[in-house]
């Protein structure tokens, strides 16, 4: 009987170790490729991008570092899909605008999946707060903010 027990909890342990392997790929992922685009690393983080995403990625974090400086960076969410295929992770970047130095937030919703060994970035969207952070890397200029009191205000 012992010996049957034991190949249980063996088989069980596996299991386990086997999970917990996959969410510290996603997390690792996760983590280094989100810090590495903060410092404006982005070849480093380019290669953790799912190559149909790739130039858009690049795009989008391109004035990063230059136009757009990113203040901090928080993962605040990370989330497997069941069959451990697939992954969403939930990113704050508090971050301005180099020439006007006013602060924003924008919450960023990151779409991941399983490539190889690990986890690749297959989409991202703000989701929350301002939604001008890719826009100003992508096209090197902000869209002029409204206030209804004030007017447009650059």
């Amino acid at each position: 009987m012992r010996p049957i027990v034991l190949c249980i909890c063996t088989l069980l342990a596996g299991c386990f170790l086997d999970n917990a392997s996959s969410g510290k790929q996603l997390t690792d992922a996760v983590t280094e490729m989100n810090k590495a685009t903060r410092w404006g690393q982005l070849n480093l983080a380019s290669q953790m991008v799912e190559p149909v995403y790739r130039t858009q990625f690049m795009a989008n974090h391109a004035q990063w570092g230059e136009r757009v400086q990113v203040a901090d960076s928080e993962i605040v969410h990370v989330e497997m899909a069941e069959g451990e295929d697939s992954a969403v992770a939930v990113i704050v970047y508090q971050w301005y605008e180099t020439a006007a130095m006013t602060l924003h937030q924008s919450v960023v919703r990151q779409r991941w999946s399983r490539a190889g060994d690990g986890y690749a970035l297959l989409s991202e969207a703000v989701v929350q707060g301002d939604s001008r952070l890719f826009a100003v890397a992508a096209s090197g200029k902000a869209t002029p903010m409204r206030d209804p009191m004030l007017g447009t205000v650059d």
